[in-house]
């Protein structure tokens, strides 16, 4: 994200904040998602939404007549505190993002578990993802989505 970037942003599921470079206190608007595997993921909360949104547009319909919304399952928590960013990218610089460059600092990026043994459904994930307002930008990582504004 660059300096250009910052400021507070409109999407269709509310205002996401951006604020980097620097560490700060979590915005406002970060939430807790519990998902049905039990992994706790935190977003700011329009991304939230549209993480949600994605798990029902990717679901079979014959699990949504049923009543059942199929997981998108993400590595981690999704967003990070910038002093364990910071740690990550000291320890594998080329592995992990600044901190002062991360969405995940912002609480606007997952890294999702992309399932490569159901390449299918990959595939209606991602497009659920990005029909929500994910986008996947960072080259060599498949599994990096961002939220960004006007999604």
């Amino acid at each position: 994200m660059s300096n250009s970037e910052q400021g507070d942003f409109d999407s269709r599921y509310g205002v996401i904040h951006m604020r980097n470079p620097g560490p700060r206190e979590r915005y406002r608007n970060v939430q807790r998602y519990r998902q049905s595997t039990g992994n706790d993921i935190y977003l700011q909360g329009p991304a939230i939404r549209a993480l949600k949104a994605a798990e029902e547009r990717s679901t079979p319909k014959r699990l949504r007549r049923k009543g059942r919304i199929e997981p998108i399952r993400v590595t981690g928590h999704g967003g990070r505190d910038y002093d364990y960013q910071r740690e990550l990218w000291i320890r594998e610089p080329g592995r992990f993002a600044n901190p002062d460059t991360s969405q995940h600092v912002e609480f606007l990026a997952c890294d999702f578990n992309v399932p490569w043994y159901r390449p299918i459904r990959w595939v209606q994930v991602r497009r659920a993802l990005k029909a929500e307002g994910f986008i996947f930008s960072v080259p060599g990582e498949l599994w990096h989505g961002s939220f960004r504004k006007g999604g």
